[in-house]
């Protein structure tokens, strides 16, 4: 079943220019036509492979971009697939989450007294929110899900290490007496169901396995995209098989 969730959104500024993806060139770069013929090297704010939103052909949204010492004057960040928009920019997760932090909060989570982003761990490595309760901290690492089959979200579209090692991190803080959580974004609204893409990195599905039944909480938050707005809506089930 799925749970209410008090809205959080994220809202681009300015007019979207439309155009049709041609080829991606590099993890950053890919080649655009716009509606008058153009053909532009833009942003691609993912490292991701974008499963699902890469055709040649398919329509996407892009937002110019003007400030100094910039290689492209566009970023990409939506793109329209059979089952409606999807936004491809994997920052608007934490800052959805970061925005229903401020607010309501997020379902299973205490509310919060502080929330500070971006924290260190002792070890070196980076997690993307601590949140302080009157009785302990709880750590959240955020992860953007873009790609969808019949229904279902898929994580990772690609080999992860470093989703791993941040398994392994929130694994530990467990052990120590914290709270910790891994959080995705499905950024998209034609998802019923999350599980982890196993045929494209098994070992992230052992290790999503291993942290879940470890005390590692997980949460599937679902969002609204109708460009330029991304809203969270609600969370979703989840398999870790």
């Amino acid at each position: 079943m799925t749970a209410p969730l008090g809205q959080a959104v994220v809202r681009f500024p300015g007019p979207l220019t439309p155009a049709r993806f041609l080829r991606r060139e590099k993890r950053f770069l890919a080649e655009v036509e716009t509606a008058d013929g153009m053909r532009q090297w833009v942003h691609v704010p993912n490292s991701g492979a974008l499963t699902g939103c890469n055709t040649p052909g398919q329509e996407i949204l892009l937002t110019r971009e003007d400030a100094p010492g910039r290689k492209t004057s566009y970023s990409w960040r939506f793109c329209l697939t059979p089952g409606g928009w999807v936004c491809v920019d994997t920052l608007v997760p934490n800052r959805l989450v970061a925005a229903a932090l401020a607010g309501p909060g997020l379902p299973g989570l205490p509310a919060p007294a502080r929330m500070r982003p971006e924290v260190r761990l002792p070890e070196g490595s980076r997690l993307d929110f601590v949140v302080e309760h009157q009785d302990g901290l709880t750590f959240l690492e955020v992860k953007s899900i873009t790609w969808v089959e019949e229904g279902v979200a898929l994580f990772p579209d690609g080999v992860t290490s470093r989703g791993r090692r941040h398994l392994g991190c929130l694994t530990d803080l467990v052990q120590q007496g914290h709270r910790a959580w891994q959080v995705f974004v499905v950024q998209r609204q034609d998802a019923r169901l999350m599980r982890p893409a196993a045929a494209v990195d098994p070992a992230y599905a052992r290790e999503l396995n291993s942290a879940w039944r470890q005390g590692v909480r997980i949460m599937v938050l679902a969002a609204r995209v109708q460009p330029p707005v991304i809203t969270l809506t609600h969370t979703l089930p989840f398999e870790v098989t």
